[in-house]
């Protein structure tokens, strides 16, 4: 399995390991390693594909190239992608950012708070306390 650029090893045991993760720790280790190396990047994006792929990777898996139905463990990395995103937007550390009139590219935007998280020595603990 091919990891993306930047993406720590497999931290959870597969699928089920991601699904019975507390949600807030996973969205935190999801959020550093998805903007890795970007926190002084002046505008951080990243495809809402990225975000799928790097979850599965802290999984250990891998998504297949063509996604398309309602197949595991597509369903479930979108759908927990999906949750770690609103706990970011929550913290306002990042946010959905969807622009284009014919295609629509849907990004992830890293916000101003994102940054002292991504650097700071614990960022689990400094998501949460931004929750908090």
């Amino acid at each position: 399995m091919t990891l993306p650029t930047g993406t720590p090893g497999p931290q959870f045991a597969g699928p089920e390991g991601l699904w019975t993760a507390d949600p807030e720790e996973l969205a935190a280790r999801l959020f550093v390693a998805v903007f890795a190396g970007q926190g002084a990047v002046p505008l951080p994006q990243k495809e809402v594909s990225e975000v799928y792929a790097t979850l599965a990777a802290l999984g250990g898996y891998s998504l297949p190239d063509v996604r398309s139905g309602n197949t595991q463990p597509l369903g479930l990395t979108v759908q927990l992608a999906q949750e770690a995103i609103l706990i970011w937007e929550r913290a306002t550390v990042a946010t959905r950012l969807s622009a284009g009139a014919g295609p629509v590219s849907h990004t992830i935007t890293m916000l101003r708070f994102g940054p002292g998280v991504l650097t700071s020595a614990d960022p689990v603990a400094a998501l949460k306390a931004r929750l908090h």
